[in-house]
């Protein structure tokens, strides 16, 4: 049963058959998805620093947004990185996908990133507090190590792009 439709998800209970053959009730987030993009200029990344009013907190990310009804999400991808930063990527790479919180949402984030970038002015939604920055990329794993970059998708992204040699420390 749906108790909440909202722009961006929707909120179920229900009850569910488990594969062990016993009953669950259930309670979750249905969400479309969403995209990230880690935007990189040579050795360099470009993040935001953003105000979250959920956390009531700043947070150091990269940009990232709602996957709209029907939308591809290279095309979330590419509408993201100029809202948020104000590029458009001459080449835009899927890296992987991932669920954050598969236990109480249907949300699959789809990582991209995005090179060759052209500045075309930033237009972020009326309700984002934002601020873009300019990082090596070896200095955005050094503040992820030190604790100050606690969003899930960017400490995961940063890993993902260390991991496989993407970014020059």
């Amino acid at each position: 049963m749906r108790i909440y439709s909202g722009k961006k998800f929707e909120v179920f209970v229900e009850k569910v058959q488990l594969p062990n053959g016993k009953e669950r009730r259930l309670e979750y987030v249905r969400h479309r998805g969403s995209a990230v993009v880690v935007p990189r200029i040579q050795d360099d990344l470009l993040m935001i620093r953003q105000y979250r009013p959920v956390i009531s907190k700043w947070i150091l990310e990269f940009p990232a947004g709602s996957i709209e009804e029907g939308e591809d999400p290279e095309i979330t991808a590419r509408r993201e990185l100029v809202e948020e930063v104000g590029y458009e990527a001459g080449k835009l790479t899927k890296l992987f996908s991932f669920y954050p919180s598969p236990g109480i949402s249907t949300e699959l984030m789809h990582v991209f990133l995005a090179e060759d970038l052209k500045y075309v002015g930033e237009s972020p939604e009326d309700y984002e507090v934002i601020e873009t920055f300019r990082v090596n990329a070896g200095e955005a794993i050094k503040l992820l190590e030190e604790g100050k970059i606690d969003d899930g998708k960017t400490a995961l992204a940063l890993l993902y792009l260390k991991h496989r040699g993407l970014i020059d420390l």
